[in-house]
């Protein structure tokens, strides 16, 4: 029904030009193109997709949707995260930072099972992840080695339905661990505190994860 309602509102391209939905009133010009992409975990609903694509006869056909049987697996190959990426790189080149070779700090928003946030996580291995969270877990690692924690992330990534509750405890930096976003509090110890520029010992989740979010990463060490 979804994929229905997406393709009975988008213009589609015929012979004889751009054919536009029926009975819709459209206030932008001619748009006929439209692709989606299954999320993890719905990534083999990209059969079914373009199935349906080919059914209303819209022009893409088979190239509808990514992923399935007959197209790119942008999941594993890590597309978005990769093209992502290449700003990151500018971004830091414009600081005198070459993420390939230097470590430096980073905070996130997602966790390893995500595909943009995961793959991403796994294309330097010079990140130091110091704070991330998802809709469960608030993680931090506030003196993280770049080589051991890139190990575990990829351990994590290949993981099926992980979770930041997987993810070793040993080899979290000392005041870090993971916490559930649905506790009352969350103890901030001074290590955290110090690398994300918390002067509270304890905060709600979401006031904790405002304070990551204003951190300003990247530096290298």
């Amino acid at each position: 029904m979804f994929l229905r309602g997406l393709l009975d509102v988008t213009d589609n391209r015929a012979p004889e030009g751009i054919v536009p939905p029926v009975d819709v009133v459209r206030h932008d010009p001619d748009d006929p193109y439209l692709v989606v992409a299954a999320d993890k975990g719905t990534a083999t609903f990209s059969d079914y997709a373009n199935a349906i694509a080919h059914d209303y006869g819209f022009w893409l056909d088979d190239a509808f949707a990514s992923g399935g049987s007959v197209g790119y697996d942008h999941k594993k190959m890590g597309i978005t995260a990769r093209g992502a990426w290449e700003s990151v790189k500018r971004h830091f080149r414009e600081m005198n930072v070459d993420t390939q070779t230097t470590d430096f700090t980073v905070v996130g928003i997602g966790d390893m099972s995500g595909d943009v946030f995961g793959n991403g996580m796994l294309l330097s291995r010079h990140i130091r992840l110091i704070a991330a969270f998802d809709h469960r877990h608030i993680f931090l690692d506030s003196s993280p080695d770049a080589a051991t924690s890139f190990k575990e992330r990829e351990r994590l990534f290949a993981l099926p339905r992980s979770s930041w509750a997987d993810y070793d405890a040993s080899l979290i930096s000392a005041g870090g661990g993971v916490y559930p976003r649905t506790a009352k509090t969350v103890p901030v110890s001074p290590q955290v505190q110090a690398a994300l520029d918390i002067s509270s010992p304890m905060l709600p989740p979401n006031e904790l994860i405002r304070a990551i979010l204003h951190r300003r990463c990247g530096s290298a060490v």
